[in-house]
């Protein structure tokens, strides 16, 4: 038992530290607003930019993307009655023809910027506001598309006519010049270019053209064949092999009975994976998804993160699954077996979405412009192509002679493919939104000790009352844990939302001469504390509106990397450590900000604020400087 709860333990530092992984420019996806924040008098126009950054080997999808296969990036920005938006931007993507695409398409690689034009409304209301912005892309690799959606907050200040307007950088200004609407401008450098080499014949042409491809789909029983192999090639994909590798293993384990037995285990994985298949189908031909489309859901995704996890789990014996205590003992083994074999299959397929390979993006693309009966047929075939091998393994017990017999060897390597189901638990983690990367791993936190302890009392040799006590644990812990992670860790902030902007000390000291309190909250993705605090603190209905009735312009210092300016001001306030607050009066008063460090409450904040308010004469925590509520 101390070596589960030493595995256990060892698991979620790297969980951890994987997730949060790869901040370095280039070497991630990352997408930032340009300026971090934007002054507009009442009336006036500007933009504002979305700086996109991919890693090497990797591309979006322009807009419009071309006829090939892929999705369109776009910017959605929703409706604010203060502001009139133009419809978005975009500069000249490159075209690019993908090795099984007879169609081309426009990308982005490295990096791109997208523009949103704005217009502050002549009778705007004065004052900061919060556009909610969302940048929906799918970033492509040579074997796998990952749907990227992010939301963008962005703070707009609206001051009255004769004020000023932020001034964009002369680059930005540039580029924006450069960018067009959707269809407007983005294919003018590949048309223009045409046109002078061919002249003014191709005017009024249309083309019907012919191309050379060795796998080109020019029917549906090549569509079909494709499809076997491309579901056969499924196999030996990253995301797959440690759930296909233990399906093996399992055959070898059973390899001493009979055929027939071995013949129903191998047709029930089969059969997982063509109902996968089916239901994939299903969703292609009538709510419109692609391969891998269902990773586009949050719920899906941390549904499939956790099943994986305790997968992993079990590879470390942490618990086994016993079958109804209804059932006879006997019975109960080959149900567990059974139910073990479609399941497994019904995962293997799932965890193949994510996933492409040679034949399967140009025999799908084929398939999802035709009729949905085609649709089926060549899910369907790519399917069979998936889970033949396994029904042929099943079907001739003397294939399994080449795997060695077993013995030990068997327990070691179904730790070694734990340790890779763990590593697809952290992928499927990178999939999700960055900010839900710190509660998916509290979730598996939870689903760790829920299924602990389900091995230690809920197995089939305990009383009944100790197994149904343990289910009923099993049950509460993941309820539980899963309202917890997702509830109270994620980053909508509390019930009450705050406008903020990005921390400046030049829009500090602004604040100093033109009488404006400005509040600083200090935080990293890092500090669970920090999370806490500000959801029951700071992130409150009464805060929210003192902080509105007051005028404050409030501000978050994220130090989750490296900030020197936010960490600089942070020692000179005396503080070293987060959660911090800090609430800096204007006037005379600005260098004796009040300070709240560490775990305070609303009622803290409140106070805060109304000392900043009123300028009260007080006592200062550092001689001459901080006043600090602990």
């Amino acid at each position: 038992m101390l070596r589960k709860t030493f595995i256990i333990a060892s698991l979620f530092p790297a969980l951890l530290a994987l997730s949060g992984c790869g901040k370095e420019k280039y070497t991630e996806f990352r997408v930032y607003p340009l300026p971090d924040s934007l002054t507009l008098e009442r009336g006036s126009k500007s933009f504002v930019a979305f700086r996109v950054e991919m890693p090497d080997k990797s591309h979006i999808y322009g807009n419009p993307k071309g006829p090939g296969t892929g999705k369109a990036t776009d910017i959605i920005v929703a409706k604010n009655d203060n502001f009139t938006f133009g419809v978005p931007q975009f500069l000249q993507a490159k075209k690019y023809n993908a090795p099984d695409e007879k169609e081309f398409v426009w990308i982005y690689k490295d990096e791109t910027t997208i523009f949103v034009p704005v217009t502050a409304g002549t009778n705007a209301r004065n004052g900061l506001h919060e556009l909610a912005i969302t940048f929906d892309a799918l970033l492509c690799s040579a074997t796998t598309c990952i749907p990227k959606q992010v939301r963008l907050p962005y703070p707009v200040t609206i001051t009255d006519p004769g004020h000023g307007s932020t001034i964009q950088s002369t680059s930005l200004a540039a580029l924006f010049a450069a960018s067009s609407p959707p269809g407007a401008t983005l294919q003018k450098k590949d048309t223009a270019s045409s046109a002078e080499k061919t002249g003014p014949i191709l005017k009024g042409s249309t083309f019907e053209p012919r191309y050379i491809e060795s796998s080109n789909i020019t029917g549906l029983i090549q569509a079909i064949i494709f499809g076997l192999i491309a579901g056969f090639i499924l196999n030996f994909m990253p995301c797959v092999l440690p759930v296909v590798s233990l399906k093996i293993m399992s055959f070898v384990k059973h390899a001493g009975e009979s055929r027939k037995e071995l013949v129903k285990l191998g047709s029930l994985f089969s059969l997982g994976i063509l109902t996968s298949f089916l239901a994939l189908a299903l969703l292609a031909s009538f709510f419109g998804y692609g391969w891998g489309g269902l990773f586009q859901h949050r719920l899906f995704l941390i549904v499939m993160t956790g099943f994986v996890f305790v997968l992993a789990l079990s590879m470390f014996e942490v618990f086994t699954i016993s079958a109804p205590s209804f059932s006879g003992k006997a019975a109960q083994v080959r149900d567990n077996r059974y139910s073990d074999a479609f399941i497994k299959g019904l995962l293997a397929t799932l965890l193949a979405t994510p996933c492409s390979g040679p034949f399967l993006g140009g025999t799908l693309a084929w398939a999802l412009t035709r009729p949905p009966y085609i649709i089926f047929i060549i899910f369907m075939s790519v399917g069979v192509g998936m889970a033949l091998p396994y029904f042929i393994l099943t079907v001739r017990p003397p294939l399994l002679k080449l795997i060695p017999k077993p013995g030990e060897w068997m327990r070691t390597f179904e730790n070694i493919m734990g340790f890779l189901l763990i590593f697809t638990a952290v992928y499927l983690i990178s999939i999700l939104d960055s900010s839900l990367h710190l509660p998916m791993a509290a979730f598996l936190a939870f689903l760790a000790a829920a299924f602990w302890q389900y091995g230690k009392f809920g197995a089939l040799f305990k009383p009944r009352w100790k197994r149904i006590a343990s289910t009923a644990a099993l049950i509460a812990i993941i309820a539980g844990g899963y309202l917890f992670a997702f509830s109270f860790l994620t980053k909508d902030e509390g019930t009450a939302q705050i406008s903020s902007s990005a921390f400046s000390e030049e829009r500090i000291l602004t604040n100093r001469d033109s009488g404006r309190v400005s509040m600083v909250k200090f935080t990293a993705d890092w500090c669970p504390n920090c999370k806490f605090v500000e959801k029951v603190s700071l992130y409150t209905p009464a805060v929210a509106e003192a902080v509105r009735n007051s005028g404050i312009d409030f501000m978050i210092a994220d130090i989750t990397v490296k900030n020197a300016a936010a960490e600089a001001l942070m020692e000179k306030m005396g503080s070293r450590s987060i959660p911090f607050l800090v609430v800096i009066p204007p006037g005379a008063d600005f260098s004796r900000p009040i300070c709240l460090r560490d775990i305070y409450s609303e009622k803290d904040v409140l106070r805060a604020i109304d000392m900043s308010g009123k300028g009260k004469e007080t006592k200062a925590g550092a001689p001459g400087f901080i006043f600090q509520i602990r």
